[in-house]
């Protein structure tokens, strides 16, 4: 690559990532929240270097004008690889890659949920309270081992819509450590509501249900829905 479209590819680059965390929201599909700022920092440092780049170069051509010479052509080269600097404006142009959903968390369906390694506190008493999946997914293996914060509790979650029988379907987010990579999805078993069409996000509000679903010789926490709700994706779909 010469150095004049390896200083374009650096510009470009930076501005796809400036363009993902400062005009949108698009980052929140690949990295978890907390990367924004580095994000910010990275698309400004590689824009800089760009813009850096293009305008010592021309300097150079301005130089040589000046003197009387003809301005020569650039033959030196960048490394091969700077190509690949070219790819991710050139997908976001494109096709920005929506975030994982249903197709990802069918294809690691059969995964156990973790359990969580310390106690949770009790949940409030007014009105249902807002948790995670994952969060309701600990307290669920909780009160199996004797730490029961659920009986009596009514509870919303959210995520979006899997079948899982004739009489019950799955509610699923995934939950993502650092990036979109190591996402892993957090499932639960829903009763006693309408099925919505897979891969619709919805919110639901019940009590869970002391008895344990299983799919595929997979144990699964089961809620009972009393309220249920069709919503649009979250900014950040991932928990």
């Amino acid at each position: 690559m010469r150095k004049a479209a390896q200083n374009v590819a650096l510009l470009a680059a930076g501005g796809a990532l400036l363009w993902i965390t400062l005009a949108g929201h698009e980052y929140l599909n690949y990295v978890r929240p907390g990367f924004r700022i580095p994000l910010i920092a990275t698309g400004a440092v590689l824009c800089a270097l760009g813009v850096l780049g293009i305008a010592t170069s021309w300097r150079h051509t301005d130089a040589e004008t000046s003197d009387g010479t003809a301005p020569g052509h650039d033959h030196s080269h960048g490394p091969r690889a700077a190509w690949l600097l070219l790819l991710p404006p050139l997908v976001i142009a494109a096709i920005a890659p929506a975030a994982l959903g249903s197709f990802t968390a069918s294809r690691a369906i059969n995964q156990t949920p973790p359990p969580t390694g310390h106690n949770l506190a009790a949940l409030s008493t007014s009105g249902p309270a807002r948790i995670s999946l994952t969060e309701f997914t600990a307290r669920a293996f909780q009160a199996k081992a004797g730490h029961d914060t659920l009986t009596g509790h009514r509870v919303t979650l959210t995520g979006f819509a899997r079948p899982a029988g004739p009489d019950r379907w799955q509610l699923i987010r995934l939950r993502m450590t650092c990036c979109a990579a190591d996402a892993v999805p957090m499932t639960i078993v829903i009763k006693n509501a309408p099925q919505p069409r897979p891969g619709t996000w919805v919110q639901v509000t019940g009590t869970w249900s002391p008895a344990w679903a299983h799919i595929n010789r997979i144990a699964l926490p089961q809620l009972i829905a009393t309220d249920q709700q069709r919503i649009t994706e979250p900014a950040d779909p991932y928990e």
